[in-house]
């Protein structure tokens, strides 16, 4: 396992990678950064956010998306902010029954899947259980939707390379959960469990490999998996810090993965590094960026 970038993060999260720029970024989410080093030269780089950003993704027409406590934020190349609907207002136009002591909230993991759609969590800042929901924002649109409630703490996102499947994490659940998915609406449906995580560590982000593969951080069990499309353990990929928190593919050809950690209180020099990890034999899917 090497180290890929050795500035200390907080709480790294949701690696990229950006063909345009040979950039991979992620988040410091506690730290309230866009980080980013250039796969060839090695040179860094970062941006700055007003809050707690718990995502960071990419766009088709340039700049990104930022997820910040309120609701997510589209950053163009010219670092123009313009905010769009919150989340509380996404939750009233759903019908959630307020509540009159809801705890604080933050994004966390969210991804762009493949028609462009953004798809975005929350969770309690003291993970109060059923706080968070998941949200999407479809492109065009001033505002996102809540798509499920009762969630405690929103991670991992991905898709099957065929599109028919998405896969989901609500890291208490101990679970990856996969939905029927309709490219076209950008519906789910039929929740079931994928995998039930055993031993140490508990699931947090994920990215799907060309072949179907589904490789899961765990956090607080020092390593990343590798679940077959069938949901078999395939193989465990050893990080040498505790707290990892999310993969992905990166590079020409998709080849190097990506593991971002936290090092929060933690007391230990390989906490809260980026890492980087070549399985060999299989390889990442592209980068998908919200259309809007």
């Amino acid at each position: 396992m090497d180290v890929f970038d050795d500035r200390p993060c907080q709480l790294a999260e949701g690696p990229f990678y950006d063909p345009a720029t040979g950039r991979v970024g992620w988040v410091d989410i506690l730290g309230c950064r866009v980080r980013w080093r250039d796969l060839a030269t090695g040179e860094t780089g970062e941006v700055t956010t007003s809050g707690h950003v718990g995502a960071a993704v990419l766009r088709r027409g340039g700049g990104m998306v930022l997820c910040l406590p309120a609701g997510p934020v589209l950053l163009d190349d010219a670092g123009q902010q313009r905010h769009l609907g919150t989340f509380a207002e996404a939750d009233q136009v759903a019908g959630a029954p307020p509540a009159a002591d809801a705890p604080a909230r933050r994004s966390n993991d969210a991804k762009a899947d493949p028609a462009g759609r953004l798809w975005l969590g929350t969770m309690a800042y003291d993970e109060t259980p059923g706080a968070g929901a998941l949200y999407r924002l479809d492109p065009g649109a001033s505002a996102p939707v809540r798509v499920l409630g009762e969630v405690t703490i929103s991670n991992g996102l991905g898709w099957s390379p065929d599109h028919r499947l998405m896969y989901y994490v609500d890291t208490p659940t101990g679970r990856i959960d996969v939905f029927d998915f309709d490219l076209a609406s950008g519906a789910i449906t039929n929740r079931r469990p994928f995998v039930t995580v055993a031993g140490e560590g508990s699931p947090d982000g994920l990215c799907v490999d060309a072949a179907g593969g589904v490789w899961v951080a765990l956090f607080n069990g020092g390593a990343v998996r590798r679940y077959t499309p069938e949901g078999a353990l395939d193989r465990v990929v050893e990080v040498g810090t505790p707290m990892v928190t999310s993969c992905a593919f990166a590079g020409p050809d998709h080849r190097q993965l990506i593991i971002t950690t936290a090092r929060l209180d933690r007391d230990d020099p390989r906490a809260g590094l980026i890492y980087v990890h070549e399985p060999g034999d299989v390889t990442g899917l592209p980068v998908e960026r919200f259309a809007g």
